[in-house]
Order: C-alpha cells, then structure tokens, then sequence
C-alpha cells in the first residue's frame, strides 16, 4: 500500500483535497485519513477528523494533516517526518497560500520554506498557492452558476471587474475577497465556515480542475502533477 501525506494550512484546503482525491481515485482503492491541530489554552494537540477505511483492495492511503496555520504547515512536516519514514509514507506535499506575503517574495518564501525541511528518505514538495488557494475555486468559474444562475462569468466582469473563464486568477491580489463579494452579490456567503466550504466542495466540477485548469494555473498543475506521480508511480 502506498502512503502519500499532505499537510495543508487549514480547513479550506482540507474538506477540498478530501474531495478531490475521491472524485479523481478509485473509492475502493483509496483510504483517507484527516488529522487536525487544535490550539488551546493547555497547548497544541491533535484530533482524528476521519478514521481511514482500509480494505483488502486499499491501494492508496492518504494522511491530510490540517495544520491550522500557514505558518505550521513546514514546521508541523519537519516534526512528524522520522514518524512518517518509520510508518512507510513515500512523499509528503505541503501545501498553503503565498498570502500575506508579497508576490514579489514568492520566490524568497519558496527558498526559505525549502531550507527549513529535513532531507531524508521521503520526498517533500511545498506547493504555494498563489496567492491563496481560492484563484483555483475562482478559475473553475463553472461552480458559480450552480451557486447561482446569473453568475456568469461576463456577469462577474461587469460587477467586479474580472472574467473568471478569461483572466489569469493568480494575479488576483485577495482571491479570497474576491470569492465573498461574488457569493455575497447573491446572498449565499463566503465566511469559510464548514458547511459553505462542504457546498463550495459539492459545487466544484473536478474533472474541469484535473483535466484543464491544472494546464493553465500553475501553482494546481505543479499541485495535482505531485498527485498524479504518487498515483502512477505504482
């Protein structure tokens, strides 16, 4: 059974790389395990989220470890590395966003995240979403008409004065922001909260992000290209 680990800076990240390993996976192949950091008053400690299924056709075992903070993702990879050698784990993707940091500094933040990770056995790839993981929901602007109709995207160019379908979303400033004046002009929200993050998930078509956009946002391409190597590396 191969291993992959994904540590990812927050809830966001977490409920949409759940579903898109079970919309590009084979289901009965695939067991998932989700482990979220909790901050309290008596320190940092750790929850089970969802409890893997592991069958005897399990292929492919996925550990998505939600950080809680951009700033946890490399130093939480960095803590758990010797445990995940010793349980036979293969690769380890960190994702988070660029944001708050400036585009400029993309570059530097990359080569300072890098430096920060321990070289050993397993692979690890930082993937920075640029500049938040919102301009990939952004790009696939199919999603918008199920959350609303009229939200075409010459609809969104005329109200916020971007073409989702034609513009580059990566240069987007806030993608984030973005995302809540689109939802709040139909009333439907954007405040991340687990049950809009759950509709925006259901909403997404997985077929358009894997197949098309991971050709033309690179920071998708450069995420779902380290996927596809664990999967077909078999």
């Amino acid at each position: 059974m191969k291993k992959l680990a994904i540590f990812v800076e927050g809830k966001t990240e977490q409920i949409f790389i759940e579903t898109l390993l079970q919309e590009i996976a084979d289901k009965n192949r695939l067991a998932i395990e989700i482990i979220s950091i909790n901050a309290n008053q008596s320190g940092k400690d750790t929850s089970l989220i969802k409890k893997p299924v592991i069958t005897s056709e399990t292929k492919f075992y996925v550990l998505i470890y939600n950080s809680s903070g951009d700033k946890r993702v490399v130093s939480d990879i960095k803590k758990q590395y010797t445990k995940l050698i010793l349980s036979g784990y293969e690769r380890i993707i960190g994702l988070r966003d660029v944001y708050p940091t400036r585009i400029s500094e993309k570059s530097k933040l990359q080569s300072d995240l890098t430096s920060f990770l321990p070289k050993g056995k397993i692979p690890i790839n930082i993937v920075l979403a640029v500049m938040e993981v919102e301009s990939w929901f952004l790009a696939e602007y199919n999603h918008f008409l199920k959350i609303d109709p009229c939200l075409t995207p010459q609809k969104i160019q005329a109200m916020f004065g971007f073409n989702p379908q034609t513009d580059d979303m990566e240069q987007r400033p806030h993608p984030t922001d973005d995302m809540e004046k689109i939802y709040n002009y139909v009333h439907k929200g954007y405040n991340k909260s687990e049950k809009q993050l759950n509709r925006l998930a259901s909403n997404l078509d997985y077929e358009f992000l894997y197949m098309h956009l991971a050709n033309s946002v690179p920071s998708l391409g450069e995420f779902m290209g380290y996927i596809d190597k664990f999967m077909i590396s078999s």
